[in-house]
């Protein structure tokens, strides 16, 4: 089983395909690697494609402490690293953006370009009066399911069943789908989910955005509930040249929903970079 030392001699599940330009994924949260199958399968006859388990997640180590967003940020940089895959293009989704905004503000010499997708420019709410971060209505949800605040507690099973069922997706999908979904989901212990989400509630891009310096595309379905469409267009206009793909038949998981024009829309972005490196 492939697993690669990051800090704290916690090792982290890796999934790594192809040849090329080198993409690595941050998967979403409650998420692993398998959210990225489509990805792998339709990117890697064209690039490097790098896939893994957050550290406590999935098939990675679950040490007792260390479920901080600035841990997974380290942690990110240090797999660029000891998988010579540096620099990279890195790939986040949802809160696996998060992490890859702070990786890059951290290490911008390990990172080539960002695709931000399904993510907001802060992590919950609105601020100032501007729309962006994950809904008040879908934080209501979480703190209900998550916090044990159902009149008689509800199992984590059930909660992210929920989730799957009411929050991801623009269309009905199919049971295989929802059944992949869920069980990814309860590779988090419902420990590590609290102690990331709850170390992870504060983050404010907004100043991070302004110096970011590398090429960054902006990935976003048009029906995301969750993780508001609007937090895009915020981070489209607030980095600097970045640009905004909407996919017009997705929520949040447009990973998924619509591979063939998520990867389309990777593909062109990372070999617009290889031609303007090959024109310097």
């Amino acid at each position: 089983m492939p697993l690669c030392e990051a800090t704290d001699s916690v090792r982290l599940y890796y999934e790594d395909f192809g040849d090329g330009e080198a993409l690595v994924f941050i998967c979403a949260g409650v998420q692993t690697h398998k959210m990225w199958e489509g990805q792998a399968a339709g990117l890697s006859d064209r690039f490097r494609t790098i896939a893994y388990d957050w550290r406590g997640t999935g098939a990675s180590d679950k040490p007792r402490t260390g479920y901080t967003g600035d841990a997974a940020a380290a942690d990110l940089t240090a797999l660029v690293e000891n998988l010579g895959a540096a620099p990279a293009v890195l790939i986040g989704h949802g809160i696996g953006s998060h992490v890859a905004l702070l990786a890059a503000e951290k290490r911008p010499d390990l990172v080539k370009a960002l695709v931000l997708a399904s993510s907001g420019p802060w992590f919950c709410g609105d601020r100032d009066g501007i729309v962006g971060g994950l809904s008040d209505e879908f934080m209501a949800f979480m703190a209900e399911r998550t916090d044990l605040k159902h009149d008689r507690g509800l199992s984590h099973a059930d909660a992210m069943a929920d989730l799957g069922a009411g929050w991801l997706f623009h269309h009905p999908q199919s049971d295989a789908l929802n059944f992949s979904v869920l069980e990814q989901a309860l590779t988090w212990p419902q420990f590590v989910l609290a102690e990331y989400l709850k170390t992870m509630r504060e983050i404010d891009h907004r100043e991070r955005l302004k110096g970011i310096d590398c090429p960054t595309l902006i990935i976003q379905g048009r029906h995301d509930r969750k993780q508001r469409y609007e937090g895009a267009v915020y981070m489209r206009d607030n980095i600097p040249g970045a640009r905004l793909v909407t996919l017009e038949e997705s929520a949040h998981m447009g990973q998924v929903e619509e591979i063939n024009a998520f990867n389309d829309a990777v593909a062109t972005f990372v070999a617009e970079l290889a031609g303007v490196e090959r024109a310097a």
